[in-house]
């Protein structure tokens, strides 16, 4: 990922949950509200008669179910009791809002740069605790404590739309770091583009797009592998959601049917920290 400028992928993912929830297939009313101006009047030219269709087609499908997933993950983590949500490269997210609880604080670890545009135009009040960070380096962990993030308590790890853009060593290093932190019954979940859901002329497009940008996609991960990677960076129980497990989070929406299990299509994997957390001696 760049190193330093706001994140282009994070305003665009911000930019389709905005139509998204125009649409009526998520909801997120807060997205709009922080995108830069530009991609403001892009939200608004979407909804044109003559370019509506776009937002039933090529990514957006697949878009809204990742979003209504890790919604989910979320909600039922903090129905089973986890107290702590980290969002890694939040970008624009804004759950640490929509899904706020009392006692519940959300992390959200990014680049200063972009946290700092995205505090420009958040909403007033609430919100997240900041932690700036670069999501590939060894002093994750150290900023996550600093913040407040407690490794005995057990976490909700969100890495949404984050490891296509890494390399192969820095998304195993990263599930490591977090794994340190994790307290038993913490859970992960990992969206794993593979460049990604668009047509063929589309993906050549928006790959030569991020790399222009400084957003090069590095990193796909096969769904035979998911598993294994996960396990040997400390986190177990893997389990993959694609097609029709995605697509039923878009029964009742415009959107429904339209992801087909296409082999080496896009999807998520969730998993579980078990046994005590690296560094952290278990309760007695």
């Amino acid at each position: 990922m760049a190193e330093a400028g706001v994140s282009r992928s994070a305003t665009n993912v911000a930019l389709a949950r905005a139509h998204l929830t125009w649409l009526g297939v998520v909801d997120d009313p807060h997205a709009e509200g922080m995108l830069p101006p530009d991609r403001q009047r892009m939200a608004a030219a979407l909804r044109l008669p003559g370019l509506r269709v776009l937002g039933l087609h090529s990514s957006f499908p697949y878009l809204a179910a990742r979003t209504l997933f890790f919604d989910r993950f979320v909600a039922d983590a903090l129905a089973a009791g986890v107290r702590q949500v980290a969002v890694v490269a939040a970008g624009y997210d804004s759950r640490a809002w929509r899904l706020a609880r009392p006692g519940v604080t959300f992390f959200e670890i990014d680049r200063p740069a972009t946290q700092e545009d995205k505090r420009a135009r958040a909403p007033a009040g609430g919100g997240p605790v900041y932690v700036p960070a670069d999501v590939t380096g060894p002093g994750l962990v150290g900023a996550l404590a600093v913040a407040g993030h407690r490794p005995d308590e057990p976490t909700a790890f969100l890495a949404e739309g984050l490891i296509i853009y890494l390399a192969r060593e820095d998304a195993a290093a990263l599930l490591a770091r977090l794994a340190e932190v994790a307290a038993p019954g913490s859970r992960l979940a990992v969206s794993c583009e593979t460049g990604f859901q668009h047509q063929r002329f589309n993906r050549r497009f928006a790959r030569r797009y991020y790399r222009r940008r400084g957003e090069p996609m590095r990193f796909r991960l096969p769904r035979s592998e998911a598993e294994a990677f996960l396990a040997a960076a400390g986190w177990s129980a893997a389990r993959l959601h694609a097609g029709a497990d995605l697509d039923a989070y878009l029964r009742g929406t415009r959107m429904a049917g339209r992801l087909g299990d296409v082999p080496g299509a896009a999807y998520i994997v969730s998993a579980r920290r078990e046994g005590p957390a690296r560094g952290v001696s278990p309760r007695s």
